[in-house]
């Protein structure tokens, strides 16, 4: 049976994977020994007629090229991001309805919205293509014959919030990988990232533009997008006297004196440090402070801490970024799949979001 070649490959990557793919209808397996390739595929148990092509296969660029589409907002956004034209996603997205008998993307919508049919098989789709490049990851480690190490910066108030569930994805996909961590400041992140010092980095900003962001290159990934909160002890948001910050260069600091600072007016400003050094300080009724929504869930929950209205602040944006000099080669496929929030949507302004590879 004709495929298209996968740019997943490996001489062994079948022994890697194949046990993952049972009971999925997998219709065919080829491996090329001469060329070191590896092509996988099957049919629906009850395909739809072929089109005008006999084309009825599912391959693994139509599984990327749909799972881009479910993570973008338009065809044509998902066809930039892939850097196809246009009507190869669309006729990607017809092959894989034809192979599977089902309308995967709602017709007539002014953004991409799966159908339900679209929504299960994405979970496959996205399960499926992890498996292959932790099959990839696992050749290229084994090739090497060495343990890969890892380090990786983040800011103080990630090292708290995000970066366990970060670490728990890593292991899940590379378990040889090891890794060590560094905490700095956004500014001096990017710069050892820059100079190599670090191969990655977890850093927060607020969101950039649209515009901005389409010309940053492929060596960052957008994670979550979190909201920002104004928060005191209900006594302290009554009558705030004094505004608690973090530390300069910090994204919560600049939205503190740029956003909330002209509210409050003639207010006192306190630096005590950290993320945490505003939540403790906040929580002992020293004065008011902007936080992370995820580092105060419970709080506000219980009613120790009251959020201060009006409290419409910037969302603040985190992403990974890495240097492709130093960065393990079989490592940076995982990080080029890691998928931004809101995979059929755009994200509400201001809501805590997950990709589909990071665990919350």
């Amino acid at each position: 049976m004709d495929s298209s070649q996968s740019k997943y490959g490996g001489p062994r990557i079948h022994e890697l994977f194949v046990d993952e793919l049972r009971g999925r209808d997998v219709s065919w397996f080829k491996v090329d020994s001469r060329s070191s390739s590896c092509r996988v595929g099957w049919q629906a148990a009850r395909p739809a007629r072929a089109g005008p092509e006999g084309d009825c296969k599912v391959d693994v660029q139509r599984l990327e090229t749909f799972v881009a589409v479910a993570q973008s907002n338009t065809l044509a956004e998902a066809a930039e991001r892939l850097g196809y034209a246009r009507s190869t996603v669309t006729s990607h997205l017809q092959a894989l309805e034809r192979a599977l008998g089902a309308s995967l993307l709602e017709r007539g919508a002014s953004v991409n919205r799966l159908t339900r049919a679209g929504t299960r098989f994405l979970e496959y789709a996205t399960d499926i293509l992890d498996k292959l490049a932790q099959a990839q990851a696992a050749v290229a480690a084994a090739a090497e014959d060495r343990p890969s190490t890892l380090s990786i910066g983040a800011t103080a108030s990630l090292c708290t919030y995000r970066l366990p569930s970060f670490l728990r994805t890593l292991r899940r996909l590379m378990p040889n990988l090891e890794t060590q961590i560094f905490v700095g400041s956004v500014a001096q992140l990017r710069d050892q990232v820059g100079r190599g010092e670090l191969a990655a980095a977890l850093i927060n900003s607020a969101p950039l533009p649209t515009s901005v962001r389409a010309t940053e290159g492929d060596d960052r990934r957008h994670l979550w997008t979190d909201r920002a909160v104004l928060v005191g002890t209900p006594e302290s948001v009554a009558r705030p006297e004094r505004l608690l910050v973090t530390a300069p260069g910090c994204v919560y600091r600049d939205i503190a004196e740029k956003e909330v600072l002209p509210r409050l007016g003639r207010v006192r400003v306190q630096q005590v440090g950290s993320v945490d050094g505003v939540k403790s300080s906040v929580l002992g009724g020293m004065g008011v402070g902007v936080v992370p929504a995820i580092a105060v869930g419970p709080q506000l929950e219980s009613g120790q801490l009251t959020e201060m209205q009006p409290s419409v602040l910037s969302p603040v944006m985190s992403e990974l970024i890495w240097n492709a000099g130093v960065t393990p080669a079989h490592v940076i496929p995982h990080f080029q799949l890691l998928r931004p929030p809101g995979s059929l949507q755009p994200a509400r302004p201001g809501t805590s979001c997950v990709t589909s590879g990071i665990a919350s």
